[in-house]
């Protein structure tokens, strides 16, 4: 699962499978949906960061409990599904404002209704947190260099995937692509490493689809992989990154309007 703080939970794709609609109301009214996704992010954000400060020690006692922080929430069904109600609404109350018709404000209160209900479903059910984050890596940095005898060239795909000292992985990197000449290597960099990241796995393929891991241990921050084709047998894919470590039961507060 990816962390909250990797992005948007939820793609134009997403919202057109609750709402077949949704382009055709942007483009009429002139609505970025891209936007929209982010806002809604913003949105969660703010009321989560509400949530997890009401997680310490309860009232009356003398303990002194560290709230979590916003980067150990993991992105659960639940918290996907609240984002994406509060996107789908969110364009509705533009379209509604915009444009003043009827069909457009009666799916805002649909809209909002549902968002109510996907948070309140998130607290029933708990915010999943991670004790050590790894945010989704950065595109990584492909390069080439040349080898002694004959090695065959071609396109490649690489993406990779931060892991900290428990060997959880974080969401994996936008995939990267490079033409390798003849007698070349493809070499693979990570940038930006999290400050308790041990190291980075490397998933190659030559078809975008198909990419499988090629390294045997984490390779180091700051170092460079060098890719050699037919060198690793893994069947491993890229994950969808980390589990929640656990799942901690949340407060009721009161939906801003």
């Amino acid at each position: 699962m990816a962390l909250f703080l990797d992005g948007p939970a939820c793609t134009i794709d997403d919202l057109i499978d609750e709402d077949s609609g949704l382009l055709d109301t942007a483009q009429t009214v002139g609505i970025n949906v891209t936007a929209k996704l982010k806002l809604a992010q913003s949105e969660v954000q703010s009321e989560m960061l509400t949530l997890l400060l009401r997680l310490q020690a309860p009232l009356g006692t003398t303990a002194s409990v560290q709230p979590p922080g916003i980067g150990q929430v993991v992105v659960t069904t639940d918290l996907a599904r609240w984002e994406k109600m509060q996107a789908l609404a969110m364009v509705y109350r533009d379209a509604s404002y915009t444009q003043l018709i009827d069909r457009y404000k009666a799916k805002w209160d649909m809209f909002a209704r549902l968002t109510q209900a996907s948070r309140d479903q998130f607290i029933a059910n708990g915010v999943g947190l991670v004790t050590d984050p790894m945010p989704k890596a950065a595109v990584p940095v492909l390069g080439t260099e040349s080898v002694q005898g004959p090695q065959a060239g071609g396109t490649f795909y690489a993406c990779i995937a931060w892991v900290n000292a428990a060997g959880q992985e974080g969401s994996p990197s936008v995939t990267a692509s490079i033409v390798v000449p003849a007698d070349n290597q493809m070499t693979v960099l990570a940038a930006n490493a999290p400050t308790t990241a041990v190291g980075f796995n490397v998933y190659v393929g030559t078809v975008l689809a198909m990419l499988t891991l090629q390294n045997s241990a984490p390779v180091g921050p700051g170092q460079s992989f060098t890719y050699v084709p037919g060198a690793s047998a893994s069947s491993k894919t890229p994950g969808t990154g980390q589990q929640p470590d656990v799942v901690k039961p949340l407060p009721a507060t009161t939906l801003r309007g």
